[in-house]
């Protein structure tokens, strides 16, 4: 297990406060979370997809007006803001989210329009405008990068034109693979005794797979973010269950991902009678996520997969 851990007997999610997102619901019950996350995602993508959301609940409200850089279908969102308790999201008035597939797009607005949020076509790293947000430039109280900005080639443009619409006292959330994180493989830890030319063979065959253009250590992080003008505060998420868990997966995945690129969307209805029954055997690790032990503050823990940054300005 990994980092602080959290009381499981935390009181109920009060209401948020106007111009705020509830995001803690997911440190209230982790079971349930991740039963939402299973209803449409692999298992694989699920058991990463909850520590990111384990993080934000520390936080417990997001201020609004929000941007969701890279917001793909939108289930991020429609899970994150659920409230158990009733089975209905609280809502995500003022929430913006851009991106770059018009596929993924369409998905978002069928989740979030109804919600009180807005989806755009738009490159974040890109020279272009998109006139829906050029009046709110300066305006976004929290930006969220979703494990989006590794997959992006221009990284300084992305930042700049970031922090170019966060209002003076917003924040950015960014969530990055941890350089070595395929050296959590069991195959890739194997494949080491061979050599290391086989283990990182097989490392880099997954970071091709899923177009890591950026990745780097926590220092290396700090010094692009600093220089654009943050200060950061650095988490690591991971734990040995987890990690396990989601490389078991990754097979049946990887059939999920040949159906999206066809369809445009996971093979929910077909997968989910055979996904849901596996819940009872994986709540060692949500018991570890709704404890808090996913989260750290080691960062070269081995276990550690991905980075939480969180960013703020400093005075312009």
């Amino acid at each position: 297990m990994l980092g602080f851990a959290v009381p499981v007997s935390t009181p109920p999610p009060q209401a948020a406060p106007a111009g705020r997102l509830n995001v803690s619901f997911c440190k209230q019950d982790a079971r349930e979370t991740f039963r939402a996350l299973l209803h449409y995602l692999p298992v694989s993508l699920a058991v990463r997809e909850i520590l990111r959301m384990r993080m934000l609940a520390e936080r417990g409200t997001l201020a609004a007006p929000l941007l969701d850089v890279g917001c793909g279908d939108g289930l991020f969102w429609e899970v994150l803001t659920r409230d158990i308790a009733s089975g209905s999201s609280s809502g995500v008035a003022g929430l913006v989210g851009v991106d770059i597939s018009d596929s993924e797009l369409r998905l978002a607005s069928l989740r979030l329009s109804a919600l009180g949020g807005e989806v755009l076509n738009f490159d974040i790293s890109g020279s272009g405008r998109a006139p829906a947000l050029d009046e709110r430039r300066g305006a976004f109280r929290t930006v969220i990068a979703n494990c989006s900005l590794e997959h992006v080639p221009r990284l300084e443009d992305a930042l700049v034109n970031i922090r170019s619409y966060m209002a003076p006292d917003g924040e950015l959330w960014l969530f990055v693979p941890a350089p070595r994180w395929s050296d959590t493989f069991v195959v890739k830890r194997l494949l080491r005794k061979l050599g290391a030319r086989a283990a990182g063979t097989y490392g880099g065959m997954w970071d091709g797979f899923y177009q890591h253009h950026h990745l780097y250590p926590a220092w290396v992080w700090q010094h692009l973010l600093e220089a654009q003008g943050f200060t950061c505060e650095f988490h690591g998420l991971g734990s040995a269950r987890g990690n396990r868990l989601a490389e078991l997966w990754m097979p049946p995945a990887f059939l999920s991902f040949g159906y999206k690129s066809i369809f445009g969307h996971y093979p929910a209805r077909l997968s989910r009678p055979f996904k849901l029954p596996l819940l009872s055997s994986m709540q060692a690790y949500l018991d570890e996520v709704q404890r808090g032990d996913v989260i750290t503050d080691d960062l070269e823990h081995p276990e550690v997969v991905e980075y939480s940054i969180r960013c703020v300005q400093r005075s312009r």
